[in-house]
């Protein structure tokens, strides 16, 4: 995998919102957040369930609301991220690992805090949450930088995979 901002991100005048290729655009916000939301789910259960001890009513509320959050964020992220590729990545896979991580968490870290504390979440779970997902962020960032580039690979190479589909 290139440590570059892969060739198939999106275009700046995508990003920028010239409105030409609405389907088109449509397909990437969908890309996006089921990508957010499909790995942020992985990656939770064992974070809230077992090392910060939340109880299954607990960690099922604050990802619910997870659900919402990524949702809304998702494509917030993936253009934030293709923006910071575009001017710090390309100088190797470690240079691509640490803009991946450092985007990971700089973006995420303060959701997660706030959907936590929303969700109930003691000041201690929050804390041993936060300050695992803090430890394992360089763990996450690249792994998700990957998923996501993936992720549009596939859908570029099947557009059909989101097509949206009448249900009669």
């Amino acid at each position: 995998m290139s440590a570059t901002a892969p060739a198939d991100t999106i275009a700046p005048e995508t990003a920028a919102g010239s409105g030409a290729d609405t389907p088109a655009r449509r397909r990437e916000l969908l890309l996006d957040i089921v990508a957010m939301n499909s790995f942020s789910w992985a990656i939770a259960v064992p974070i809230e369930l077992v090392l910060a001890g939340m109880s299954w009513q607990e960690h099922l509320k604050v990802r619910l609301l997870a659900v919402i959050f990524n949702t809304l964020i998702a494509r917030p992220f993936s253009l934030y991220r293709n923006w910071v590729m575009g001017r710090f990545g390309g100088r190797g896979t470690l240079h691509a690992y640490l803009v991946d991580t450092f985007v990971f968490l700089s973006f995420q870290l303060p959701l997660y805090l706030g959907n936590m504390y929303l969700g109930g979440a003691s000041w201690a779970e929050m804390a041993t949450a936060s300050a695992t997902f803090m430890l394992i962020a360089g763990a996450l960032g690249r792994p998700y930088g990957i998923y996501l580039d993936w992720l549009r690979r596939v859908w570029k190479d099947n557009p059909a995979m989101a097509e949206p589909r009448a249900l009669a």
